[in-house]
């Protein structure tokens, strides 16, 4: 098989595995009769500890191809630890099994990333075509456990999440290493120092960490948001398929054309589409009508899929990519768990409203972290 395949169904695997557990946590949690103000604090430990993680892996990494060797590993202690969760099913327990989750968990996406960027720079192949099948992934996995969890409960397919997580380790040794013979800069480790002196690399930094901050963390409120008007999960998994239907085909326009946008009007249309959704949900409107505004969650969602990963391997060096994607990536976790703990008590007591009214405001603030003059690109 090709290579270009296995990545592609890693992809597949890991997503579903995901679509099958983290979009329901927050329910779950609900379902526990977890009060909304230590729900979200719960739910601040995910990103919260990944700021604390993440740089971690950048230490212990010598090169590219430890990324390989670290998900071998951990997607196996993540599986192990949400059957722990779903099978311990008491309250007290659930911080401290959250923060396993969290440490294991949450560099995956980051390490998985930063290695396919280096694959597909390699050779000279398409990110954005291996990513749509993640997305194509959660989409059917999200419709089929919203299904199963009012069909079978959580704990079950949260047990089949379990499952699919684990696989990925297995699919991680299929894939071969990464050939660094005769690469200098694939086999020099990254330095932290020239990366701060790059102004495009802060800039976009700063711009990633808003809108991925409060996206991650306005809708990890939404699931809860929709059940105050009567949607339930398998109701909620429907519409976060169509939400990634969505994504798929913007992802997959701008894998074809993308080239021909600027990075400047794709970041502009991203932070206005986060920010008007989020806003929208403060207006006293249907559900049906917050649904159908919704779906420029796809502009947003699958436009950043496309630039992060095309704009951070061509404003840095190689052996730069995994620390720069870390480095916003923790930051970013840490913003997500300020929204998700402000989140939980905004929530609990002055409503949904008003904290998507301020999430939307704060999401168009990215505006302010495009660089609309300069189109040179630093290289460090």
């Amino acid at each position: 098989m090709k290579e270009y395949r296995k990545y592609q169904i890693t992809y597949f695997f890991r997503f579903v595995g995901d679509a099958f557990f983290y979009p329901f946590f927050a329910l779950y949690l609900k379902y526990l009769n977890v009060p909304n103000k230590d729900l979200g604090i719960i739910l601040m430990i995910l990103p919260l500890t990944a700021l604390f993680v993440n740089p971690l892996w950048s230490m212990l990494s010598r090169n590219v191809n430890d990324n390989r060797l670290f998900l071998r590993i951990l997607p196996v202690i993540e599986a192990i630890s949400v059957i722990i969760l779903v099978s311990l099913n008491q309250l007290s327990w659930i911080p401290l099994v959250v923060i396993m989750i969290a440490i294991v968990g949450q560099p995956i996406y980051v390490l998985l990333d930063s290695f396919t960027s280096i694959y597909t720079k390699k050779t000279n192949t398409s990110y954005g075509n291996i990513r749509l099948w993640g997305s194509l992934a959660y989409g059917l996995a999200t419709l089929s456990s919203g299904l199963l969890i009012s069909k079978i409960g959580y704990e079950d397919t949260f047990m089949i999440a379990a499952f699919f997580l684990a696989i990925v380790a297995i699919l991680m040794s299929w894939i071969l290493p990464i050939d660094l013979t005769g690469d200098e800069n694939l086999n020099t480790k990254s330095d932290i120092k020239v990366l701060g002196q790059n102004k495009n690399y802060i800039k976009f930094a700063l711009f990633y960490v808003i809108t991925l901050g409060i996206m991650f963390g306005g809708d990890n409120y939404l699931s809860l948001y929709f059940q105050t008007f009567g949607l339930d999960a398998d109701g909620f998994g429907f519409v976060t398929f169509v939400f990634v239907i969505g994504e798929i085909l913007v992802l997959a326009l701008l894998s074809k054309f993308g080239d021909k946008l600027s990075t400047r009007s794709i970041l502009v249309a991203i932070a206005l589409a986060n920010g008007l959704r989020f806003l929208y949900y403060g207006f006293d409107l249907p559900l049906w009508s917050y649904i159908a505004f919704s779906f420029i969650r796809s502009i947003s969602m699958g436009s950043m899929l496309y630039i992060t990963v095309r704009y951070i391997t061509e404003i840095t060096e190689p052996k730069n990519v995994t620390l720069g994607i870390l480095i916003f990536s923790s930051v970013r976790s840490l913003f997500t768990a300020l929204i998700m703990m402000a989140g939980g008590f905004l929530t609990e007591y002055y409503g949904y409203r008003l904290f998507y009214v301020l999430s939307g405001v704060i999401a168009l603030s990215a505006l302010f972290f495009i660089d609309y003059k300069n189109t040179k690109k630093e290289l460090v």
